[in-house]
């Protein structure tokens, strides 16, 4: 009986690029200091 011959298991190749995190930041920061600075003011 022959055994199957081991290959080295293939790893992807890290993406080039920003991390996940860096585009979420990105994305968001922008959005949030709009609403802070969009929203009505209260007045009193």
């Amino acid at each position: 009986m022959a055994l199957p011959t081991y290959r080295k298991a293939t790893r992807k190749e890290p993406r080039s690029g920003p991390s996940l995190v860096s585009t979420t930041l990105l994305i968001t920061a922008p959005a949030v200091f709009a609403v802070a600075v969009l929203r009505p003011r209260s007045s009193r």
